[in-house]
């Protein structure tokens, strides 16, 4: 049991066709099992490798007028997808004597230990290359579809089947296609049904 510990939450999804509910529950439960008084903040459809949002600022806001003792998230990629950035925050808030909880696996980042700052960096490294490794991979199936001359429509009966198998086939999920596509993933998932291996 903790007296009187105040933790800042914060979650956050890149696209719209994503949520912030499985976030925001793991974080709140985490709170009350500790007994924390919590205030959530939330950036939604808002890509990590943009430095500024509006959730992020005003969390750092209050943790600099030492507001919080802890922050909580379900994975440091949530605070951004930038090395640099992610780095700066987690010293800055080490600086103001609050760490870093990650709430699904109950671990908290101490930046002020050698362990720590190494686990910080590699977390980051691991969300930078993850978040590059996705974009070169769209990249990639776009020019494959551009180069054989696909042709995709924004209507369902114009999508093309060649189109949708391709990016399957390129490792693209559902919601991926379905973006590229102007479509809904549920379309994309019809189309699929037939004996092709899912990307979900």
């Amino acid at each position: 049991m903790t007296d009187n510990k105040r933790i800042g939450l914060y979650a956050r999804c890149s696209t719209k066709k994503q949520d912030l509910d499985s976030q925001t529950k793991a974080l709140k439960e985490y709170a009350e099992k500790q007994s924390y008084a919590s205030e959530l903040f939330t950036d939604f459809a808002v890509s990590g490798k943009k430095d500024s949002r509006q959730g992020i600022n005003e969390l750092l806001i209050k943790a600099r007028n030492k507001e919080f003792d802890l922050i909580g998230v379900v994975e440091l990629s949530r605070i951004g997808r930038s090395i640099q950035f992610i780095c700066n925050v987690v010293r800055e808030l080490a600086e103001l004597n609050i760490k870093i909880v990650l709430v699904n696996s109950n671990s908290i980042i101490d930046y002020n230990t050698l362990e720590g700052s190494v686990l910080i960096n590699a977390l980051a490294m691991a969300s930078d290359i993850e978040w590059r490794l996705i974009q070169e991979r769209n990249a990639r199936g776009r020019a494959k579809i551009k180069e054989e001359g696909i042709k995709v429509g924004r209507k369902n009966k114009e999508l093309s089947q060649e189109a949708i198998k391709l990016m399957n086939e390129k490792g693209m999920s559902l919601r991926q296609i379905a973006k590229e596509l102007n479509t809904s993933p549920a379309t994309i998932m019809r189309r699929l049904k037939k004996g092709l291996k899912l990307n979900c």
